[in-house]
């Protein structure tokens, strides 16, 4: 095994943004008196008790800390949830009341959300299209399910609990390429200053009749399976584009699908000006041939007024939540780029209502403090239907009946989210930035990545632009292309990982990312950012890190082989940065590692193209693998490699003329086609690794002991343990220089890795151990809210207790509200339980009233 070239990774920092994809991010215990969320940004769970009808907000009792990035929950009990880590790659299983996990189970890459059913839980794995079905018990994998569907994510169980269904979130739409070679021409500009364009490929449906061979693209959007046998009894087709959630609806059964539809097929920018996907929620009948019928959220806006403020006030975008009342009959759908909840009719799909959840109402965009309403739990008994709110990383609670927001509490005790992100992360996600409230950059780019479609935006009216760049070492001077703005189609680039990339774009006509803002003119329709606000959002997007690299070997070296592919990474390697295809040119001196890019515009006699492109990043190639030019074999997507996705595999893409000596060498093409799958991301491939262990598994941790450990040294992660030690909660960091372990109590160690086995194995410790990013691991394990005072050591403030007409008044100091108020009334330690009666704000005091009949009663404050 070789080391990697180690992408550029961001300086050592506490805070790491990975921008994950929430996807049922909040649930109810199945009594419904326990609110469960996802603190995705601490990476903990928070467990809320809602069981008092008079009390709106949920009482926060527990917060228990799990993976990297959790992005799903969903509870078995009051006592046990399932918490899904996409940046892990795991499952974490909780106990509420050892504040604990329990179990670490591994998954492929990015896992997105768990469902119970027969026994069993069963996990997406979206980056590797798995359903993994583990016991609810034992928690052995009882199955791998491979799926014929991209990008596996939402679940839902049928009523009797005999099917699983899934859907696909990056499905697509049956669109692909006709390749410029056989396209026909562009019609001509409307310019007639322009010349005439490029000649480039042409977006049309899977079934157009110009293609040979036909690739075979079925469409699944979501998937049916067997729950007892584990076997795929059917695909269901035509439900959406990049399919969000999925929901069954009580009494009939039915599937309902959150979704968006693209209208790619639309050629150019200033036709689909405003209008670039639809937003609907797609019915299932669960026939034997399945009844689809999808419902446009928006029906009868005006795509082409701008801007279009009566589309704005009841605009409904990005559905990404479902949740059904109990009787089937009304439909909750959470806009996430409105900032809206509507309600729908389920026997019409018509709305029927609108809730604003964000502080700004109307037509007015306000990105940044918008709440960006991800997870719905709706409570039926109570008519309490909880939100929760990626964005402002919040949750509000709506009264059903009345359609008002009752209250908005945060999802948990603490949010570390810098401040460049919480003022910027608004400018993707809001549609009231577009014309007609819509659109939004994040229609196309799904949390700041790809939807794995092609666009062909160009402009017949534009004009022509110019780059210059200078030439590259050692040639003197500089070079300038002229862009023709009729640049054909072009794949959706992710926004992540864009510092030290730039010029951007897939023809270097972007300077900077500040330079996108006439976008939000000429594309969403809508009007320009301030140069404060574009600099927002350019702050934020810089924030967005890839995550790492599945394909390599946890330690960051390259394996030898890749499952189904005949390549050898390692050699790849060598051969990339070493092998001459031409005299003087390696793929290493225009794809210069670590990003893959020397950020230089190729010409198009160079790349043998129509017109010319910039040096693309290869760090997320290996996410771009499901694109088959075959009639017989099953192709997930419809674009591939290079700008507008003509090549299939990198082993076609080196086959053209322009790589001499490589277009014909089978053996070094299937090298370097492995190894580019491998390509260090920035992100070691041990963060967010973890293991729990205890007596029973501590030998079987042993080996990823040491690998944390070592990788640790090596600099590429911190390396945690967390959980139970000394029959309390705590956190401990390891430190190779002196190679031990701090804990996050004064007086409590350091400790040898032999001390801390030792508790463990005797029953005395539950640690769950984990890999967080270099420099994270002080705060995420020892220090969270980053005041130089350690979690344990922080101190608790004077509970006050004062009598007003015969009512126990607890009060104590507003800033640390979220601690936990409990009583009892015989000072039996399995006797405390929280006060869930209301919190009011009085001045700079929380105020709780707790009425009593009892002769006595105690109070205390503790963590949740």
């Amino acid at each position: 095994m070789l080391p990697v070239v180690i992408a550029a990774s961001a300086q050592a920092q506490s805070f790491v943004n990975f921008e994950s994809h929430q996807t049922r991010p909040v649930c109810l215990s199945p009594d419904g008196t326990r609110l469960f969320a996802v603190n995705t940004p601490d990476g903990r769970l928070s467990v809320f008790d809602v069981s008092n009808p008079s009390n709106a907000a949920p009482v926060l009792i527990r917060e228990i800390a799990v993976g990297i990035d959790p992005v799903s929950v969903n509870a078995v009990s009051n006592d046990e949830a399932w918490v899904v880590n996409e940046v892990s790659d795991s499952v974490s299983v909780v106990s509420v009341a050892a504040g604990i996990v329990t179990d670490t189970l591994s998954c492929p890459d990015e896992p997105a959300d768990v469902v119970f059913a027969g026994g069993s839980a069963w996990v997406t794995c979206s980056r590797n299209n798995i359903l993994r079905v583990f016991h609810l018990t034992t928690h052995v994998e009882q199955a791998a399910i491979a799926l014929q569907g991209l990008n596996p994510r939402s679940l839902a169980a049928s009523l009797d609990g005999t099917r699983v269904y899934a859907t696909f979130a990056l499905s697509g739409n049956r669109t692909t390429l006709l390749p410029e070679v056989i396209a026909p021409l562009q019609p001509p500009p409307t310019n007639p200053a322009l010349p005439p364009p490029p000649r480039v490929s042409l977006i049309v449906s899977a079934d157009d009749a110009r293609l040979n061979p036909k690739p075979n693209m079925p469409d699944h959007d979501v998937v049916e399976v067997n729950a007892a046998t584990r076997t795929i009894v059917r695909y269901i087709k035509s439900t959406g584009t990049v399919n969000f959630a999925l929901a069954v609806r009580p009494v009939s059964g039915e599937l309902w699908v959150a979704n968006t539809e693209a209208r790619n097929l639309v050629r150019y920018e200033p036709v689909l000006k405003g209008h670039l996907v639809d937003h609907r929620v797609t019915r299932v009948v669960l026939s034997a041939t399945p009844a689809v019928t999808p419902f446009d959220l928006n029906p009868g806006v005006d795509y082409n007024t701008f801007p279009n403020n009566a589309a704005k006030l009841t605009a409904l975008a990005q559905p990404t939540a479902l949740a059904f009342d109990s009787t089937g009959l009304a439909l909750w759908v959470a806009a996430f780029g409105s900032d809206r909840i509507a309600k729908v009719n389920a026997a019409t799909g018509m709305v029927t209502a609108r809730i604003e959840t964000g502080p700004t109402t109307g037509i007015i965009a306000d990105p940044r403090n918008k709440r960006g309403p991800r997870g719905l739990a709706l409570q039926s008994a109570t008519g309490r239907l909880y939100v929760l709110n990626r964005i402002s990383n919040t949750i509000t609670v709506i009264d059903t009946a009345t359609g008002q927001v009752l209250t908005e509490v945060a999802a948990g005790m603490f949010d570390p989210t810098p401040e460049a992100i919480r003022r910027g992360r608004g400018f993707l996600y809001d549609a009231r930035l577009s014309g007609n409230g819509t659109q939004s950059c994040a229609v196309c780019h799904i949390d700041g990545d790809r939807d794995e479609l092609a666009w062909d935006l160009g402009d017949p009216g534009g004009s022509m632009d110019t780059v210059t760049q200078p030439n590259p070492p050692p040639f003197p001077g500089a070079q300038t292309f002229n862009l023709h703005p009729m640049k054909g189609p072009m794949i959706t680039q992710t926004l992540r990982g864009m510092v030290g990339v730039g010029p951007l774009h897939w023809r270097g006509d972007r300077s900077d990312f500040t330079a996108f803002n006439g976008a939000f003119v000429s594309l969403l329709g809508g009007t320009l950012l301030s140069a404060a606000d574009t600099e927002l959002f350019r702050d934020f997007m810089n924030t967005v890190v890839f995550q790492p690299n599945p394909n390599q070997n946890l330690d960051r070296t390259l394996p030898t082989s890749l499952p189904g592919q005949v390549g050898n990474p390692a050699v790849g390697r060598t051969t990339y940065l070493n092998d001459q295809y031409v005299t003087g040119l390696r793929c290493n001196t225009c794809h210069s590692l670590p990003t893959g890019s020397n950020g230089l515009l190729i010409s198009a006699a160079a790349l043998q193209e129509s017109q010319a492109f910039k040096v693309p990043q290869l760090r997320n190639i290996y996410q771009k693998r499901f694109f088959v030019r075959s009639a017989t074999t099953v192709s997930l997507s419809g674009f591939g490699l290079v700008h507008d996705g003509t090549d299939p595999d990198m082993f076609t893409f080196l086959s053209r003329p322009v790589f001499g000596s490589f277009a014909t060498d089978t053996l070094r093409k299937n090298d370097l086609s492995a190894f580019v799958q491998c390509i260090d991301t920035g992100t070691a491939p041990a963060t967010g690794y973890g293991r729990t262990a205890r007596a029973t598994t501590l030998a079987a941790t042993s080996t990823d002991w040491t690998l944390l450990e070592s990788q640790a040294a090596a600099g590429n992660i911190d390396f945690l343990l967390r959980g139970l030690f000394a029959g309390a909660r705590h956190g401990f960091r390891y430190r190779p220089a002196t190679n031990d372990y701090v804990s996050d109590q004064a007086g409590l160690g350091p400790l040898t890795r032999a001390e801390l086995q030792a508790a463990i194995g005797t029953g005395g410790a539950v640690m769950t151990l984990l890999g967080v990013p270099p420099g994270s691991g002080e705060r995420i394990g020892l220090d969270r809210d980053q005041d130089a005072i350690a979690d344990s050591n922080e101190p608790m403030p004077a509970l006050a207790l004062s009598i007003s007409a015969n009512v126990p008044e607890l009060s104590w100091p507003a800033n640390q509200s979220a601690l936990v108020l409990e009583f009892s009334d015989t000072l039996d330690p399995a006797s405390w339980q929280p006060v869930t009666h209301p919190r009011l704000d009085v001045g700079a005091s929380v105020v709780v009233e707790d009425p009593t009949t009892g002769p006595r009663r105690f109070y205390r404050l503790r963590v949740p």
